[in-house]
């Protein structure tokens, strides 16, 4: 998650080669609604992206589970040690030490398993000493014990309140901890509407959540993170069959950008891990309704990251096994 910070025509050059995962794609939505914004800054994948974090292997110590006959029939076996792990939607925070931490999603990984059972525990992977530029170098980010605390591994967003620090997945469970390694379950936050893959951050004196709801995302704000609106719908997509997935809402430059991955349910081949994300942009960052999109990113569940004046975007399982990172520019 984006730490609390708060078209062009299309974006000019060359895209970015596979390898890098960030190619962005021009004129998928050609026809321009009346109520675009006019030249707003377009954010880009300025670099290659660093394979910054590959889970290493581990023991599974959920119940055991086994999807049904018609999904694979994978089963995921409480004790079982597994060598490889994947990852999915994921946050961003840095910690009392200035050290960068990482959590989010995973399971081990099985070939051909694209579902989401064996879900529920929380990867914790953090990053060498330094600053978040410094932090990008491959394989740098060492696992630290998983974490199964209040649901946080249900795609955990995070933010720091004071000397405390929340993970918050998407039943809406709240974590907290001072020094990010021992967690406490505070119960749910007292929020309706939506029902996945939550993103908080703090911006002018308050509090704003998007999470997935059905095919659009919704919005909660708050002045104390305890007492929440009621969810307003921001965005929902044309297509009937685009799910979104992973919303993150940024503020930048005076406007506010929606990014979204797509899970597409007319394509069988999607399943959770789908590497194709967009972006779009509002004066507002509770209206993004007929928004054109300003760029697609072949990467899944990004998070947007500000650092050090500086901003990044992460990717989850593409093109890596794990977390890899990129520069990202407005221009």
């Amino acid at each position: 998650m984006t730490l609390p910070l708060s078209r062009r025509t299309w974006l000019k050059g060359s895209l970015l080669s596979l390898a890098a995962a960030g190619a962005q794609r021009r004129g998928l939505f050609a026809a321009e609604p009346a109520n675009s914004i006019r030249n707003p800054p377009v954010p880009r994948v300025a670099d290659r992206f660093v394979h910054i974090y590959k889970p290493a292997a581990d023991v599974y110590t959920l119940p055991t589970v086994t999807t049904k006959p018609a999904d694979g029939g994978f089963t995921y076996t409480q004790g079982a040690r597994y060598p490889d792990w994947r990852t999915n939607d994921h946050t961003f925070i840095q910690g009392p030490d200035r050290r960068w931490h990482c959590f989010g999603i995973t399971k081990p990984w099985m070939s051909g398993d694209n579902g989401h059972a064996g879900e529920g525990l929380c990867f914790h992977a953090i990053a060498p000493e330094g600053t978040f530029a410094q932090a990008l170098q491959f394989q740098s980010w060492r696992d630290l014990s998983k974490i199964d605390v209040a649901g946080c591994g249900w795609a955990p967003t995070s933010i720091r309140i004071g000397d405390e620090y929340s993970l918050i997945g998407s039943r809406l469970g709240r974590a907290t901890s001072t020094d990010l390694l021992k967690w406490t379950d505070q119960g749910q936050l007292d929020i309706r509407g939506g029902n996945r893959d939550p993103q908080v951050q703090f911006l002018n004196g308050t509090y704003y959540l998007v999470r997935c709801d059905g095919n659009g995302v919704d919005l909660v704000t708050s002045k104390d993170f305890i007492h929440w609106s009621e969810p307003k719908v921001i965005y929902r997509p044309r297509q009937a069959t685009w799910q979104t997935e992973s919303p993150s809402l940024i503020a930048y430059g005076g406007l506010f950008y929606l990014f979204w991955t797509l899970w597409d349910t007319a394509d069988p081949t999607t399943g959770g891990y789908c590497p194709r994300s967009f972006v779009i942009c509002s004066e507002s960052p509770d209206d993004f309704h007929d928004r054109p999109v300003l760029a697609e990113f072949t990467v899944h569940a990004p998070e947007i990251i500000q650092a050090d004046g500086q901003w990044f975007m992460s990717t989850a399982e593409h093109p890596n096994r794990g977390i890899s990172v990129a520069p990202l520019v407005w221009e």
